[in-house]
């Protein structure tokens, strides 16, 4: 069953002229149909029943059916479901007893027959009016757990939501600290054996630092936006190291609209410079490529022989894309390159 028609039989038991004229025609039909039935069924009846007492019995009915729906709506501050459900059920039937005794009491006096108790038929709708009582009492139960678990659904999905996205800034919040640490390394080693460049590296990587900022507050960034970033990203490193890191770029257009979390390119490249020794014999081959669907960022293998990594970068990514999509980063290390392809979401 769809939400939309959950949400129509939850609303059967408010209060507005719509579902209270649907009551009422549903209930008039019902209750006319067992009159049909009842006098059917009989075959002893010999006097002619005007048609105002059809009405009135039909009559009983509405209102029987709107006591209970009063009655359903009054209980729930005082006997919610689920917790006292028994309750709930014995005061419904309760309240439909008195209705239908009174009722009857009312009939035996205006009565066209002489001995209203004696008639066959009268049972027959007693019978009949428990079956509808009971149905009754079932239906309004039903539709109030069914409004009860569509709240819960909604609650449920509204703590979820929150809770992803209080997840996802939290990871979102661990890379500001992640990238100054290990550029602030870079830095650090740059000033002992290389001054002039520190300063140079000093200067670009303000402007670096600048895009993280700015994009720390979005849960996912365009990738043309997030390569423009890669590239100053990495001219920054090229300057430092020359010939030691050549860089490729191979970007189908049509993956260019495609979103990704922010700095997930910047972290793929961050580490493949961090732990591999480049030198102009050996350099650090970095390939960023894309199809439509997914961005890979491949290098060759160069392990520094002293490489500090707890991997809580790309453990933090990998957690990143699994809140925003099914598909999953692919990871593929050999002997020779290190692979990590990204999935590419689609923006709606």
């Amino acid at each position: 069953m769809k939400n939309n028609e959950l949400h129509f039989i939850s609303r059967l038991s408010t209060y507005t002229f719509k579902t209270t004229l649907i009551r009422v025609l549903l209930v008039s039909f019902v209750g006319a149909f067992f009159l049909f039935l009842a006098e059917n069924v009989t075959t002893e009846i010999d006097v002619n029943v005007p048609s105002y007492v059809y009405a009135q019995a039909i009559a009983v009915f509405v209102v029987l059916t709107e006591a209970n729906v009063l009655f359903d709506n009054l209980s729930e501050r005082f006997f919610p479901i689920p917790s006292k459900i028994k309750i709930r059920v014995f005061i419904h039937f309760c309240l439909s007893f008195a209705i239908g005794f009174f009722a009857l009491l009312y009939f035996d006096n205006f009565s066209v027959f002489e001995d209203i108790f004696k008639q066959r038929i009268v049972w027959l709708m007693v019978v009949l009016g428990l079956i509808f009582v009971f149905f009754l009492v079932m239906v309004s139960i039903t539709i109030r757990i069914t409004e009860k678990w569509i709240f819960s659904q909604k609650e449920i999905d509204r703590l979820k939501e929150a809770k992803l996205k209080s997840d996802y800034n939290s990871l979102q919040d661990q890379l500001n600290p992640h990238f100054l640490f290990n550029n602030l390394s870079v830095l650090k080693s740059m000033i002992i054996y290389d001054p002039k460049s520190a300063v140079t590296f000093t200067q670009n990587f303000t402007d670096v630092y600048r895009y993280v900022l700015q994009s720390a507050q979005k849960t996912t960034i365009a990738l043309t936006d997030e390569l423009e970033f890669i590239k100053a990203y990495l001219a920054v490193h090229k300057e430092r190291l020359g010939d030691k890191l050549e860089v490729v770029f191979d970007i189908d257009p049509e993956s260019l609209d495609k979103h990704l979390p922010p700095l997930s390119l910047q972290l793929l490249v961050e580490n493949a410079i961090k732990h591999n020794a480049a030198t102009q014999k050996n350099p650090l081959m970095i390939e960023v490529t894309s199809t439509s669907d997914e961005i890979t960022v491949r290098n060759n293998i160069l392990l520094k022989e002293t490489s500090d990594s707890t991997g809580k970068g790309l453990t933090n990514l990998v957690l990143r894309f699994e809140m925003l999509t099914e598909e999953k980063p692919k990871i593929v290390s050999d002997d020779e390159y290190f692979t990590v392809s990204l999935p590419l979401i689609e923006q709606n």
